[in-house]
């Protein structure tokens, strides 16, 4: 289309709010409320001013898949301060060849089956250690900070070295911090959530500096040491490595204890669910040292995770992008210079889609149905090719919560006794109670 007849398009719906300001105290208020209220409002694609530009949100599976794919929008130079200054350095805000290259090194680490292979003995392990006293308990009472504190355990194991419960706190506390950094103004000042926000990414920088100088020493085989092979094969510089590690240990500790604690909720919530699982892992991986042959056999495990990112609101938006040219999507104009984002959370509750959307289905991701989906439609990782700005943990994600599963199921069955389950107002909501689960030994029933 030329430029012309662009430009009698009619602008997507949407409203601007105040000068400079716009909408920006409503998405730190509420962040998966503001695309939620504004879907319902204006419909797929809308346009809103935060932070003092102007933005249009994508989303409906066409113009989520124009969003990721289309290079006439391009990542960096539009995203919040916060984002900025919790992933500086990081590839999430450049794209081009030098976004491709560091991604492929990011890639080999995290992405590839035989690096997450390696992985698989650790990742049970750990797991095995925060299971135990749940079972031996016959509860779990706050599972959410129990994973959170596994996730902070995970990377020490997979990025630093150190395994102590020292460093896992220290973690934990350091990158709770910074994601309370997209949830409040950005007032670097001490004391302030944003200012110990950004006290708790210099010290994480410290962690990685020494963990990138004990790495290069040799004698690792974990992410670090694989991304610094990787790196020096592609004549890519160590010292960029820290950024794009900060933002693989941010996103990972999100990752892990997030999902694994929805996973345990929603499949609590549906015996027959849990049942059906337990019996695909009775069959595959009844027992012992948890393998990569088995995990890729576990067709319905894999249901259910994906199922739970579509279902649950883990992630409401992409890092923003810059249009390049005027452009035109499903009718409506976008102009040059404008930001843009990608609507993930809203994506995956289209109708048209996914039918029933606020239904937990697992069967939705049955093979065939799964191959239908259409480009652009179920995104919780992004959309595109893996080498531009899809999530490179999306494969480990999936095999951490089907670790997590196959263990659980092998020993127990549980059941979520009353509690506030009301999802928090924050970037990744959980229920307000942290989860208090009822955990019983299973009895299998002799055939």
């Amino acid at each position: 289309m030329t430029a012309s007849k662009a430009a009698q398009k009619p602008l997507p719906p949407g409203r601007f709010g105040m000068p400079w300001l716009g909408e920006t105290l409503a998405i730190i208020k509420n962040n998966h409320g503001f695309y939620k209220d504004r879907l319902a409002k204006y419909g797929p694609i809308f346009r809103t001013r935060l932070f003092g530009n102007s933005f249009v949100v994508f989303s409906g599976h066409e113009a989520f898949h124009v969003f990721a794919t289309d290079p006439r929008i391009v990542r960096g130079d539009a995203d919040p301060i916060s984002a900025e200054q919790i992933f500086l350095n990081s590839l999430a805000l450049i794209d081009g060849v030098e976004h491709h290259t560091r991604k492929a090194v990011m890639l080999r680490a995290v992405g590839y089956r035989s690096a997450i292979a390696s992985y698989l003995p650790v990742m049970q392990e750990l797991l095995e250690q925060t299971i135990d006293p749940w079972l031996e308990a016959g509860t779990g009472a706050d599972l959410r900070a129990d994973l959170q504190r596994y996730a902070a355990r995970l990377t020490g194991a997979l990025y630093t070295g150190d395994r102590t419960e020292e460093h896992a706190a220290e973690l934990d506390v350091n990158l709770a911090n910074m994601r309370e950094a997209f949830m409040t103004l950005p007032l670097p000042l001490p004391g302030t959530k944003y200012g110990k926000a950004i006290a708790s990414r210099k010290r994480v920088d410290e962690i990685i500096d020494e963990a990138l100088r004990t790495h290069l020493a040799g004698g690792y085989d974990d992410i670090v040491s694989r991304m610094i092979v990787a790196a020096t094969e592609a004549d890519v510089p160590i010292e960029n490595l820290r950024g794009d590690i900060r933002h693989l240990i941010f996103a990972g500790q999100g990752g892990y204890f997030v999902p694994l604690t929805l996973t345990t909720l929603v499949v609590g919530q549906h015996p027959d669910i849990m049942e059906r699982a337990r019996a695909e892992v009775r069959e595959i991986s009844p027992d012992g040292a948890i393998t990569m042959e088995q995990i890729e056999r576990m067709e319905y495990l894999e249901q259910i995770s994906k199922e739970v990112r579509r279902y649950f609101a883990m992630n409401s938006a992409t890092f923003f992008g810059r249009v390049q040219e005027d452009m035109e999507v499903a009718g409506y104009r976008i102009p040059k210079g404008w930001g843009a984002i990608g609507g993930i959370h809203i994506n995956m509750r289209n109708p048209d889609v996914f039918p029933d959307p606020d239904r937990f289905d697992p069967d939705r991701f049955l093979p065939t149905r799964e191959a239908a989906l259409p480009p652009g439609s179920y995104v919780p990782h992004g959309d595109g090719q893996a080498t531009h700005h899809r999530c490179p943990g999306e494969n480990i994600v999936t095999v951490a919560v089907k670790v997590y599963l196959t263990l659980l199921l092998r020993r127990a069955e549980w059941s979520i006794p009353e509690q506030d389950l009301t999802l928090t107002n924050e970037l990744f909501p959980l229920p307000a109670s942290g989860l208090t689960v009822r955990f019983r030994e299973h009895v299998a029933i002799a055939d």
